[in-house]
């Protein structure tokens, strides 16, 4: 069956229409299973571009509502962009000008997106048509979302398998804390399953570490997996040409995967800029690098990248 993940930016009603009401905490998570698909819809709880981020670094689609263009919105289709995410609906009020969302996305990946009226019908049937390719031969790998202690059962996660296929009792490491760890049961829609593949929503009870240590953004992986870790990290960089202060070394914030972090730029030459964090940060080959400045006024992109592979 197929199965896909879907953020929901500002629109407050709409996940409840489209979706079960599930897990909740800085971002609320709505379900829904129909015969051919089992949906996710994932949405941040108020205008925070860190959850906001966090939730664009994992989905497959986006659903993006506009009653009236805001500095808000504006950088939302900035980071949909930045992510690239090309597939997904506009929801837009009766009669609106296609030209004027057409001057919004105009050369990002949003130009994609399929503009209506809000019609909860339609919208699933847009969402219905949506494929998405699965990597179900790699190693392996689950991105964590939430985590959590259940008495008499152990440690939980949710989130979502990235690559491959989790099987009951799999010896997995966890990353960045570089630990091994078990996985004693695998839930999907509140049912048990012995094994998961690639795009799947999971819930798991792990043995071998506590459910602080397995916090949001950290990796569940096979050996073998392409996930990696590191302090420091030299990233190829396009900056937003938004962003009036510009690029400059200092103390700043980055999402990659679904952690935001601090980070430390020490290094701008020639395209790129070299990233230094406290503790080990998990990121992917190819993966994007998003670069935050959530103390400024406005607007808080400042650029995105991609780490250099070391020859």
């Amino acid at each position: 069956m197929k199965n896909l993940t879907v953020g929901i930016f500002h629109d407050e009603e709409i996940g409840r229409e489209l979706g079960k009401r599930g897990t909740e905490s800085d971002m609320v998570m709505y379900n829904r299973k129909t015969e051919d698909c089992i949906f996710t819809f994932m949405q941040p709880v108020g205008d925070k571009v860190s959850v906001k981020s966090q939730i664009m670094s994992c989905i497959d689609a986006a659903i993006l509502s506009i009653t009236e263009m805001t500095p808000a919105v504006g950088e939302t289709v900035l980071l949909l962009d930045s992510f690239g995410i090309s597939r997904g609906v506009i929801i837009v009020p009766p009669y609106t000008e296609p030209s004027t969302i057409t001057a919004i996305t105009e050369g990002t990946s949003l130009e994609s997106f399929i503009v209506t009226e809000r019609d909860i019908q339609k919208i699933h049937e847009i969402l219905e048509g949506f494929e998405s390719a699965r990597d179900t031969s790699s190693p392996a790998s689950v991105v964590v979302d939430h985590s959590f202690h259940v008495k008499g059962v152990g440690e939980i996660v949710l989130g979502s398998v990235r690559g491959g296929i989790v099987k009951r009792h799999d010896k997995l490491l966890l990353l960045p804390d570089n630990k091994e760890v078990v996985v004693r049961s695998i839930q999907m829609q509140d049912k048990d399953f012995n094994e998961a593949e690639a795009g799947s929503r999971v819930g798991l009870a792990i043995k071998g570490a506590t459910a602080e240590e397995m916090d949001r953004g950290s990796v569940i992986c096979a050996p073998g997996s392409s996930a990696r870790t590191d302090t420091t990290v030299t990233l190829s960089f396009a900056p937003n040409r938004f962003y009036a202060a510009g690029i400059r070394e200092g103390a700043f914030h980055l999402t990659v995967g679904m952690q935001t972090i601090p980070v430390n730029v020490t290094g701008i030459n020639n395209g790129t800029i070299t990233i230094e964090s406290k503790k080990p940060m998990v990121y992917t080959p190819g993966g994007t690098f998003l670069l935050l400045d959530l103390n400024a006024e406005k607007l808080h992109v400042m650029g995105k990248g991609q780490a250099i592979e070391s020859s």
